[in-house]
């Protein structure tokens, strides 16, 4: 699969995540089968190694809030001081978001993401 298509696919499984998890919240199953399409097209693109980590760089610069949260995300193990400046930024997103990135920040600071997210 080219790099650009799978960028694309990050973007828009990011933002149907999002969307469906802090603002319809109304279906947790398909919340729950976006959740893990997204978490496999992120951790896709990561494992594609430094071409795929530059291009997770770039989306932390993206408009979307979700495409941040969720590049900033699969950043952490490898870029993890640019990553939390990221989350740190949405921490103040209203609601249930902004609580979800500042758990997301203490369990990685506690070490209970490293492995899920390594």
């Amino acid at each position: 699969m080219e790099i650009n298509t799978l960028v694309e696919k990050c973007i828009k499984s990011a933002i149907e995540y999002g969307v469906a998890a802090f603002e319809v919240v109304e279906n947790s199953r398909k919340t729950n089968r976006l959740y893990d399409k997204n978490f496999k097209n992120f951790k896709k693109l990561k494992s594609l190694g430094s071409n795929g980590i530059d291009e997770l760089e770039k989306l932390l610069e993206h408009s979307n809030d979700y495409v941040k949260y969720c590049s900033a995300t699969h950043l952490l193990s490898v870029k993890e001081a640019k990553a939390k400046d990221v989350l740190k930024r949405l921490v103040s997103k209203p609601q249930i978001f902004g609580f979800d990135v500042e758990m997301l920040i203490i369990e990685w600071d506690k070490g209970n993401l490293k492995e899920y997210l390594g």
